[in-house]
């Protein structure tokens, strides 16, 4: 059985073109229809992947090409600045952009009319590479790439090129604004595949020759095959199927309703699908939007047989591609930023490759070496001397990734692109006595939502990372009224107390689970109280652990204030110190993941599954060999189906508190699926559950924090805290740039990790990274002795006692306040690096800010910035 893609293939192409005033425009169906047959010469020429053209088309096909749309033609004429590159047409044209295709490879190309440069979705030298040989010199013509599991297992890859623009398997379709293109790729079935090749006895008898009613049909099919004893089975004479005769039995096998389900079952019995017949289809459509190219692959439009497993499709992965002549750079969303140098060299490391929103909880991952930076953004770009683009993942970014790599390795070209996750799976070991086996499990139902990418293009002006942050926070403001920050005279101050924690005691002898808390509801008052007075302003208090038993609570489907901080009274009096005193107060709540035994949670019903169909389990991971310590209670994901209804619990207990904000711990900064077989939720409807959430939510509460900044967050959240500040620093890459910082400065207030809770607690360089990113401060703080959490799984918490840290908290808030407290509202406008350890930002309004992380002064423009320090100019100061 086969999933079926609704689509109009178009099988010729019809009209004539006219050349009028040095103009090729196409004509419209009916007009074309109307000419007589001495204007259109029937006699057709046949072009691959095209359909057929007329002579008199043939004749002119060096200029433009017909398109057909719909099953009629779309009148257009393209003017272009320049003449259409070589071996392409013009299909579309607005006021900002031309696009083109090459109706015999496929490829296209988007001139940008601003800068007059012209972007192809594949390199137009290719031939020249002198180290791609083999498939990867093929690999140079694709579009896109698949790469999947066969019905035995084996890893395989299809691409456009190879697999379907080299056979003419393809459709190019005009739409409005844009194409469509349909490939097919592998074999094409006939009208022969209708007709099993091998059928066994049984079943030859009982499901064909028993329902053949009318005796010359049935010796009509009988002569087709031929009856194999040894093997009991009839096999399909091929030589006997011509003409007539092929028309004769596909009737009579649709007559007795052999259908595609039923050759599926004789296909897997004798191992034909493995044999490598495998067909697939894919629509591809490009449409120009305003300023933006989208590149669209529809995935429950795509056709493939239900044995085939598509992991993931590589989408126009040497689209912009550079040169080892070129000089610029690759953006990618490493954290806060990383640039690729071109042409770095570095093809002994590994290439580029992040998934969009960090891991997901719901596939297992028993071991965890590498600690990185989560990608937050669904952007990545290049930037040459004069020109740039810029792509964002509308749609399908959260089973997205981006991959990136440099010349040198495969070939000559510096690369970017996403990939997209359609199944995941895991491997299973089985195991009988002494033997095992490792078998491969796939989520019961791929991934069928949109993928689109939209690509923006900039000019010389524009062409930078900063430019780049702009046209990404321009996208950000149309696309999701992402609305400006009011005006504000301080850096906001974020503070987190921690209410309560579990710790094991002990009676007797006997252990027993007890709650400790470590900052009731009064101690905050006075941590606030002691803030206010040492010149603290804006502050904004994140409570931790303040109900359903603290910090690792239960379920939050209710709300019960935890009695020991001050129960409900507690939390009334400090709501209204907060508010008499201007601070704002964000009680925080999780809701992705449980804690070990969390009351109140149902596992088989509210908990994830993995691939495998056990419960997704969240365990802790042991420093000394990165494994998951399963010795310990696990917690658990909750199932993005069970959201709605925790949510609404929550709320409706909330809202009688009448808090004016909300933490959100968890839907900022994880995105969880739910693989259970019988309803499997992908990451991206795991994604738009979580929106509808932050809907409601932000229709509770006037303010949301979150954490991390996944970018379906941003318009609902005024507050980010753990943002990226810098990047993960993998070795193929050059260096880390704040271009979080740059999208949302302005916008969206954001601080990164807290500055006591760092592996060196080096205030210094947290001070200079606040200085460059715009940052705001972050501390960790609790008020109970530091024993508290001795023999507690808190221990990471032993900084987090507040006496020693506020004093130079409230001198570097006054100093870094001094600085950046009239530019809370303004955009970054630019960031650059000016020479090594020396980097420079300068705000909406032109002030500007040099820091030096060296250990020694620099001279930057006539001007001495000290050792680790800093300078102030331009405009906009106090």
């Amino acid at each position: 059985m086969k999933r079926r893609l609704s689509i109009v293939v178009v099988a010729a192409l019809i009209g004539c073109l006219l050349i009028s005033q040095g103009t090729h425009s196409v004509e419209s169906a009916s007009e074309a229809v109307s000419k007589t047959s001495s204007e259109i010469d029937p006699a057709p020429v046949s072009k691959p992947g095209m359909g057929s053209l007329t002579e008199e088309e043939a004749s002119y096909s060096s200029d433009t090409r017909q398109i057909v749309g719909n099953g009629a033609e779309s009148s257009i004429s393209v003017q272009t600045q320049e003449a259409a590159p070589e071996g392409m047409e013009a299909v579309a044209e607005n006021e900002f952009l031309v696009l083109y295709v090459n109706p015999d490879t496929t490829e296209i190309a988007v001139q940008d009319k601003k800068s007059n440069a012209i972007w192809y979705s594949n390199p137009q030298d290719r031939e020249e590479d002198a180290i791609a040989t083999g498939y990867n010199k093929a690999k140079l013509n694709v579009q896109f790439e698949l790469s999947y599991f066969d019905s035995s297992g084996n890893s395989m890859k299809y691409d456009n090129y190879t697999h379907s623009v080299q056979n003419g398997q393809f459709v190019i379709e005009k739409k409005d604004d844009g194409l469509s293109i349909v490939y097919t790729l592998g074999e094409v079935k006939s009208d022969m595949d209708a007709i099993p090749k091998y059928i066994s006895e049984e079943r030859f008898q009982t499901v064909i020759l028993d329902k053949i009613e009318d005796p010359k049909d049935k010796r009509e099919v009988e002569k087709r095959f031929k009856h194999d004893e040894k093997n009991k089975r009839y096999e399909r004479r091929d030589s006997s199927f011509k003409g007539v005769g092929l028309s004769k039995v596909t009737q009579i096998f649709d007559h007795i309703g052999y259908n595609e389900e039923q050759r599926a079952i004789d296909e897997e019995a004798y191992g034909e699908a493995a044999a490598g017949n495998v067909s697939i289809e894919i629509p591809l459509q490009y449409q120009l939007d305003g300023e933006r190219l989208t590149v669209t692959v529809a995935a429950e439009n795509i056709v493939y047989p239900e044995t085939l497993k598509i992991q993931s499709l590589s989408l126009l992965p040497f689209f912009g591609a550079s040169g080892q002549e070129d000089e610029g750079y690759t953006l990618v969303p490493d954290g806060s930023g990383s640039l690729i140098r071109f042409n770095n060299g570095k093809t002994y490391v590994n290439p580029f490759r992040t998934t969009l929103y960090g891991s997901d909880s719901a596939i297992s991952q028993p071991m965890k070496i590498q600690k990185e930076m989560a990608a937050r953004l669904p952007v990545f770009g290049m930037k040459y001397e004069d020109k740039g683009f810029l792509a964002v993942i509308q749609k399908g970014d959260a089973v997205a990734a981006v991959e990136a790599d440099v010349s040198g390795r495969l070939n000559v070209y510096n690369t970017v692109n996403p990939s997209f996750t359609l199944h995941n799976q895991e491997e299973v070991t089985l195991t009988n006595g002494w033997r095992s086996n490792t078998v491969k499990r796939f989520q019961a139902e791929p991934f069928r939502g949109d993928i689109v990418v939209s690509y923006g293009f900039l000019g010389a002006e524009e062409a930078s990372y900063s430019g780049m942050a702009e046209n990404y926070r321009n996208y950000l403001i149309q696309q999701t009224k992402l609305t400006k920050l009011g005006e504000e005279e301080d850096v906001p101050f974020y503070v987190e107390l921690v209410g309560g924690i579990p710790k094991r005691k002990f009676f007797l002898g006997i252990p027993y689970n007890s709650y400790e808390p470590l900052t009731t509801f009064d101690q905050a008052e006075s941590i606030l109280a002691q803030m206010l007075d040492m010149g603290i302003g804006n502050i904004k208090l994140r409570y931790k652990g303040w109900f359903n038993e603290g910090i690792n609570h239960h379920l939050p489907k209710s709300i019960a204030v935890d009695k020991k901080l001050g129960g409900k009274k507690g939390l009334e009096e400090l709501k209204a110190y907060a508010n008499a005193n201007h601070i704002s107060l964000f009680p925080d709540a999780a809701f992705l993941e449980t804690a070990p035994d969390a009351d109140g949670f149902k596992k088989s019903k509210q908990a994830s599954r993995l691939i495998t169909g056990k419960l997704a389990s969240v365990y802790p991971y042991r420093i000394a060999d990165f494994r998951q310590d399963d010795e310990q209670e696990p917690g658990y994901v909750v199932s993005p189906k069970s959201l709605s209804g925790i949510m609404d619990g929550f709320l409706a207990d909330y809202r009688k508190l009448g808090l004016n904000g909300v933490s959100l711990r968890d839907m900022g900064s994880q995105l969880n699926s739910d693989f259970n077989r019988s309803e499997v939720i992908d990451r991206e409807e795991a994604k738009e559950i979580v929106v509808k959430q932050l809907e409601q939510v932000s229709g509770t509460v006037s303010e949301i924090l979150v954490e991390g900044g996944n970018a379906y967050t941003a318009p609902y959240t005024q507050h980010i805290l753990n943002a990226p500040i810098t990047s993960s620093g993998f070795n193929i890459t050059d260096e880390s740039v704040p271009f979080f910082q740059l999208v949302y400065h302005g916008y969206i207030h954001y601080t990164g990790s807290a500055w006591n809770m760092a592996e060196d607690q080096d205030n210094t360089l947290n001070f200079l990274k606040a200085l460059e990113t715009g940052a705001a401060l972050h501390y960790t703080w609790f008020f109970a002795d530091s024993s508290a959490i001795k023999m507690t799984d808190f221990d990471d918490l032993y900084s987090a006692d507040y006496r020693n840290w506020i004093d130079e908290a409230a001198q570097k808030y006054q100093e870094l306040n001094g600085v950046l407290g009239d530019v809370q509202a303004q955009t970054m406008k630019d960031h650059r690096k000016l020479a090594d350890g020396i980097y420079q930002t300068t705000f909406e309004q032109g002030k500007t800010i040099v820091v030096n992380y060296n250990d020694r002064a620099v001279i930057v423009d006539g001007i001495t910035v000290e050792a680790k320090n800093y300078w102030v100019g331009g405009e906009s100061q106090r």
